[in-house]
């Protein structure tokens, strides 16, 4: 897996906790996600996700799973519509320190700035810097049911998608 891969698991698994924790749920629909990593080739990453509450309840299951079994820190800390998220994780030999800020706008927009820094480098990198930026857009489409994710990027000739109910159905 890239750094860019292993930065957000960080930062959105610490970032789903928190916003178990301190914020409500998303508002149910369909989501458009844009994660861009500085100096990544492949350019922007882009998701639409068909949420309901049953669906972002198991985001943030996942979220906290992942954090507190990789990550030795998660200090989370709310103020007003924003949340600031530090975390130590280890992954494989690279201890990852992680620093991030999300604004919130209600129920429908957030904002995340990520940096991640790396030790010893993970694949070459010292650092992973990232945005990720989330926009409700109305209900979901007649073609996407609950949990259905639909990935694409620069690089993908066609989108990816899948279901994370049916994904998670074992883990749940």
């Amino acid at each position: 897996m890239n750094t860019r891969n292993w930065s957000m698991a960080c930062a959105i698994g610490a970032l789903t906790v928190a916003m178990a924790a301190d914020f409500p749920e998303h508002k149910p629909g369909l989501w458009l996600m844009t994660i861009t990593t500085a100096g990544s080739p492949a350019g922007p990453v882009t998701e639409r996700i068909c949420l309901d509450a049953r669906t972002d309840q198991l985001l943030y299951k996942m979220g906290a799973g992942m954090s507190q079994k990789m990550c030795s820190k998660i200090d989370i800390q709310p103020s007003g519509g924003k949340v600031v998220v530090d975390t130590v994780c280890h992954i494989m030999n690279t201890t990852t320190t992680g620093h991030s800020v999300t604004a919130f706008v209600g129920s429908t927009e957030t904002h995340t700035a990520t940096v991640s820094h790396f030790d010893p480098p993970m694949m070459g990198k010292t650092e992973s810097r990232s945005t990720q930026d989330g926009k409700w857009l109305g209900a979901c489409p007649a073609d996407m049911k609950p949990g259905d994710v639909e990935m694409s990027s620069a690089r993908m000739p066609h989108p990816i998608r899948m279901n994370l109910n049916d994904m998670m159905k074992g883990a749940q």
